[in-house]
């Protein structure tokens, strides 16, 4: 349909073609002294415990933590599994995401399209553990409320995994402290119960990620040298966007580049990808790359 558009607020050197450089940001200087790799606590006949693999994490690199959920008290407890029974997860705070150029219509619509499903201003920039083979995608079943007991010296054990991203599946984190936090939702109840008022119990362990010293461009700043590409704009003025046309903006760590564009997604579990490789740095487009796209392996990675 039309070219790319101009930006509303275009910035210097902006011009298609050419390459951008994240903001510079301080980066904190990691501690000397040895950290913690576990952290417990107890409360109300619960005893929770998680155990990193290692402290600090390096970004961009997978790193596993184990779960353990006891109860030491005389009493029943119901949990809630909804693929874990703890989560784990931290927030990474004082760094805001950069939102990038402000553009008319349409492409302003098709920016919000490239970026909103992540939800990244509404989040704010947090890394999750998963267990293996979950991605974060809602499972639904917390609707269906799956419920289990533990009977009293009863024992869970999980494991975890941090991809080493930052959720969902962007561009590694700089060095930074966080306090990873693991939740564990419960019920005094002897038996299964949904409708039993939740309780929940949290562990804290003083966390730290170890990135590297340049930064990569943000979501929004990728979405903006997408759009000055023809190729991308012409498809997305071309379809009609969600239904069944999902946006896609995720980070390769082993490239380190930022794919995005287009899931046409009406023949799952694969569904047709078209989208820019985009340099996570410097913002160079790299290519344009139509395939399919098998939800099954593009998104277990």
């Amino acid at each position: 349909m039309s070219p790319s558009p101009v930006p509303a607020t275009p910035s210097p050197g902006s011009s298609a073609g050419s390459t951008v450089q994240p903001a510079p940001t301080s980066v904190p200087t990691l501690p000397a002294l040895e950290l913690d790799r576990v952290a417990t606590t107890e409360l109300d006949g619960i005893r929770i415990t998680i155990e990193l693999e290692r402290n600090p994490m390096p970004a961009g690199e997978p790193t596993w933590v184990t779960k353990t959920i006891e109860n030491i008290g005389k009493e029943p407890i119901q949990y809630f599994p909804c693929g874990e029974a703890m989560s784990v997860r931290g927030r990474i705070d004082g760094m805001p995401w950069r939102s990038g150029q402000a553009w008319p219509n349409p492409a302003g619509t098709w920016k919000a399209y490239l970026v909103d499903h992540l939800r990244v201003f509404e989040d704010g920039r947090r890394i999750v553990f998963l267990p293996a083979g979950l991605t974060g995608s809602s499972s639904g079943c917390g609707d269906i409320a799956y419920v289990e007991i533990l009977p009293p010296d009863g024992r869970l054990r999980e494991r975890a995994r941090w991809d080493g991203l930052t959720f969902r599946r962007l561009a590694p984190p700089s060095t930074t402290r966080i306090d990873l936090v693991g939740s564990f939702a419960y019920a005094r109840a002897g038996r299964a119960d949904v409708e039993a008022p939740r309780l929940e119990i949290s562990v804290h362990l003083e966390t730290w990620i170890e990135g590297r010293s340049d930064a990569y461009l943000d979501p929004g700043e990728v979405a903006d040298v997408a759009l000055r590409d023809p190729r991308l704009t012409a498809l997305l003025g071309a379809r009609e966007l969600s239904n069944g046309n999902e946006g896609v903006l995720i980070f390769d760590p082993g490239s380190a580049t930022y794919q995005v564009g287009m899931l046409e997604s009406g023949n799952l579990p694969v569904a047709h990808a078209h989208f820019l490789t985009i340099n996570g740095v410097t913002g160079e487009i790299q290519g344009f790359v139509e395939r399919d796209w098998d939800y099954q392996v593009d998104d277990s990675t």
